[in-house]
């Protein structure tokens, strides 16, 4: 019995995180069959792809830096972080101030 792949075990993990859906965010298989894909909402937020024995964060920014990481422990680690920065950013911005 083959073991699953890295990009494979990530998107089960992050799939079994309740926290992940109820804060707007969903994961899916990459559109090539590979990697996963995250999505705020209906937008695409990034996606990781596996590359060798590395997990690769490309975000849907490109101007914002990527990641590379070892272990699908640290990808889960560094998505549920992007995750609460990205709440984080959406709370503390000012409302928008109505004109009179």
């Amino acid at each position: 019995m083959t073991s699953a792949t890295p990009d494979r075990e990530l998107l089960q993990q992050l799939a079994n995180i309740p926290e992940v859906s109820l804060s707007g965010f969903s994961v899916r298989e990459g559109l090539s069959g590979t990697g996963v894909t995250v999505m705020k909402g209906r937008n695409y937020f990034g996606s990781w792809r596996a590359v060798d024995t590395q997990l690769v964060w490309v975000p849907a920014n490109l101007t914002e830096p990527g990641h590379i990481v070892e272990t699908v422990d640290e990808a889960v680690r560094h998505t549920l972080l992007l995750i609460l920065k990205s709440i984080e950013t959406t709370r503390t911005k000012p409302p928008r101030s109505i004109a009179s």
